[in-house]
């Protein structure tokens, strides 16, 4: 029987990474290009660099393709279901959703008016404890002022009780102008980000003029 003495691939492509790695480490340490031989040399070493990345690349895909095959073969056996699932489970909530949120309102409203009533008690009672004469009036306001806080607090109650609907904030656009004066203002950095990533994607598209910007030629090693 004859044992290969070829090592795996990725220890021998990382192997001779790692040889061209420091050879291009030793050769471009404190080096400056001034005539065509160095010129030469090192696009020699560049194409080797690419060299070495494509075929580590394809050796990679190669290495992770029957993975990918698989996992592709399971998320088509199962995605069905699951997809079958999410559609039940959206149209019943379609159908929820607004006797759900009826009987929210509904709870709302009894919080907002059992509120106001503990308010208006806790008021009456503040207003009676004032007069210093009468003690029977002042214990009398003390035991009214208690039993409106409690009012307050089981009208608090109402509006924590489970739901069953999930809410959310949804942001509506109706003043652009006024939207960017206050993203100019607050967050000036993240809106010149964005309008930096706009600029250049019409530079890549061809545009050579744009308000309030300058589109310069840059050029670098292919």
């Amino acid at each position: 029987m004859t044992l290969s003495n070829n090592p795996p691939a990725h220890e021998a492509m990382a192997m001779h990474i790692e040889d061209l790695f420091a050879m291009v480490s030793n050769t471009v340490a404190g080096a400056t290009v001034t005539n065509d031989e160095q010129e030469a040399t090192l696009d020699g070493l560049l194409d080797d660099v690419r060299t070495a990345r494509k075929d580590a690349d394809g050796q990679r895909a190669a290495e992770k393709k029957p993975h990918d095959d698989a996992a592709k073969a399971v998320q088509t056996t199962w995605k069905p279901l699951l997809e079958r699932c999410d559609l039940a489970a959206n149209e019943i909530k379609r159908l929820l959703t607004p006797y759900r949120d009826a009987k929210q309102r509904a709870k709302d409203e009894a919080a907002r008016q059992a509120r106001q009533e503990a308010q208006a008690r806790e008021e009456q009672a503040r207003a009676a404890m004032r007069d210093p004469d009468d003690l029977q009036a002042r214990f009398a306001a003390e035991q009214d002022l208690k039993a409106a806080k409690k009012l307050t607090a089981v009208a608090n109650s109402l509006n924590r009780a489970p739901s069953g609907l999930r809410t959310r904030w949804v942001a509506t656009l109706t003043d652009p102008a006024a939207a960017l004066k206050y993203y100019r203002e607050c967050e000036p950095e993240a809106l010149k980000a964005w309008l930096l990533e706009q600029g250049q994607r019409e530079a890549n598209n061809g545009a050579r003029t744009i308000p309030g910007f300058t589109i310069a030629q840059e050029r670098k090693a292919a």
